[in-house]
């Protein structure tokens, strides 16, 4: 049985912070449903855009700036019309009784990221950047959600980015190939924009949630790993809806191991390595 896995990233801007791929996973029918409700919400008359962008809800910037007479100072009721707004495309993620999405999501601490590929030969493995690390490692995780539920496979659908779709689907393929255990339940990769899909818009607005989390519990790593009073209220949303799969990041330790098993030029081996580590899931 295919299960669709709309993926998405959200990052923190200057190398610090949190860069985080994560996104929602749902079989035919409900993702058809999804997209159809999402569509129609974005059309009606009081709403009126043409996506949902998490961050620029947030900001009252793109598509939302229409609501806000300054998106520099935003009134309460301006941002309880955008919060209004933000609360309804969530509320299509509850699915039902039957057909529930599944959403999670990989962090890795970006200020540890560049610290560790300052070594040139850390460098020639993880990257220039979080991304391919992030998105190969959510994508294992995927798969081993597939494991867990004793599904077939997972179709990929991912954020289409100009400067790496070029060669996203090779990267996949050998991901593939250096991984068989987790092979076993990886299916398809398809890339595309953002703004033409309804569920990788929803993913958009998990993964932001996910960021803006991670954000908050790991300012505070030193003394606890458990969720705290500023998680926001998009995140409890999630989790009322009991959606919330899995939560978990990698830092300085995991990028280090990483580092230590693998070898430049090759695909990054993570079957063992993640249900071994960054399979610890920060507590909901």
């Amino acid at each position: 049985m295919t299960v669709g896995c709309y993926l998405d990233e959200s990052f923190d801007t200057g190398q610090r912070g949190i860069f985080a791929v994560g996104g929602i996973m749902g079989r035919g029918r409900p993702t058809f449903e999804l997209d159809r409700k999402w569509t129609a919400l974005r059309q009606r008359p009081d709403i009126d855009i043409a996506y949902f962008k998490a961050s620029e809800c947030q900001r009252a910037t793109g598509e939302f700036e229409k609501f806000v007479s300054n998106p520099d100072s935003i009134t309460d009721a301006e941002r309880a019309k955008l919060d209004g707004i933000w609360r309804e495309f969530l509320e299509l993620l509850r699915g039902d009784s039957l057909e529930r999405f599944l959403g999670y999501g990989i962090g890795v601490v970006q200020d540890d990221f560049y610290e560790v590929i300052k070594d040139p030969y850390a460098k020639s493995i993880l990257g220039k950047s979080p991304y391919w690390f992030a998105y190969c490692a959510s994508m294992i995780e995927a798969a081993d959600v597939m494991k867990r539920t004793k599904r077939d496979y997972v179709a990929f659908v991912c954020d289409e980015d100009q400067e790496h779709s070029p060669i996203a689907k090779d990267v996949y393929d050998e991901l593939k190939k250096k991984n068989p255990n987790a092979a076993k339940y990886m299916g398809s990769f398809t890339s595309l924009s953002d703004l033409r899909s309804g569920s990788l818009q929803a993913a958009d607005a998990l993964v932001y949630e996910v960021r803006r989390s991670l954000g908050t519990v790991l300012g505070r790593w030193k003394q606890s790993l458990k969720w705290n009073s500023g998680v926001r209220w998009q995140m409890k949303q999630l989790i009322d809806y009991k959606m919330i799969w899995m939560v978990a990041y990698a830092d300085k330790k995991h990028l280090e191991a990483i580092v230590n098993e693998n070898k430049p030029g090759e695909p990054l081996d993570l079957d063992h390595w993640l249900e071994q580590e960054i399979n610890e899931d920060v507590s909901l």
